[in-house]
C-alpha cells in the first residue's frame, strides 16, 4: 500500500481534490455507517472497487446488517483512511451518499472493474478467468451469500492537512 506523506506544506483546492483521489486509489477498505429507521447507526469494513466516476461498488451478504439497513435506509455515510497512518498526520475522506443493491444483470458490467483489484473472492494470475467465473456462478448468479451494492457519492470531504485544528474540506474527484 503507498503511505500518503504530506509533510507540511500548504495545498491548493485542485491539490486537495487530487489527494482524494489518491486516498480512494491506494486503499482497499471503506468504513459504512449505516442505520436502519428504527436502530442505532452501524458502521461496517468493506473492501470496495470504483469506476471512472467514482462511484463505488462493493459485496455483501445481504442479511448482514449494514445490508439490511440499508433497504429501509439507503442515505450512508463512508469514511476511507489509512490506517497506518501517524497519529496528527493523518488525512482521510468523509463521504455522504446513497446505496442501491444491483441487480444480477448490472452486477456483469461491475465484475471486469472488480476482478482487478486484490479481493479474497477472486484469484489473480492465470487462473483469474476461471476464479471470476466460479464467482459469477456461486455468488451472483445462484445468490447463494453475496450481492453487488453501488455507493453513490453526492459530498465528500477530506480533512485538512493546511489546518492547525482539525477542519473538513469539500473536494471534488
Amino acid at each position: 500500500m503507498n503511505r500518503l506523506k504530506l509533510g507540511i506544506i500548504m495545498l491548493t483546492q485542485v491539490q486537495l481534490n487530487s489527494l482524494a483521489r489518491k486516498i480512494i486509489e491506494s486503499n482497499e477498505y471503506m468504513t459504512l455507517a449505516t442505520s436502519s429507521k428504527k436502530s442505532a447507526a452501524w458502521a461496517s469494513p468493506v473492501a470496495y472497487t470504483f469506476d471512472k466516476d467514482w462511484n463505488f461498488y462493493y459485496v455483501s451478504i445481504p442479511l448482514a446488517k449494514h445490508s439490511q439497513n440499508i433497504e429501509e435506509n439507503s442515505q450512508v455515510c463512508v469514511a476511507i483512511f489509512d490506517s497506518h497512518q501517524n497519529e496528527g498526520e493523518g488525512v482521510g475522506l468523509q463521504i455522504e451518499g446513497k446505496i442501491y443493491k444491483m441487480s444480477i444483470k448490472d452486477s456483469f458490467k461491475i465484475i471486469p472493474i472488480y476482478s482487478y483489484r486484490k479481493f479474497p473472492y477472486i484469484r489473480r494470475g492465470k487462473d483469474m478467468l476461471k476464479s471470476i467465473k466460479k464467482f459469477v456462478q456461486k455468488f451472483i448468479v445462484k445468490q447463494e451469500l453475496y450481492r453487488f451494492y453501488k455507493f453513490v457519492p453526492e459530498r465528500i470531504w477530506i480533512n485538512n492537512p493546511n489546518a492547525s485544528i482539525d477542519e473538513r474540506v469539500v473536494v471534488e474527484l
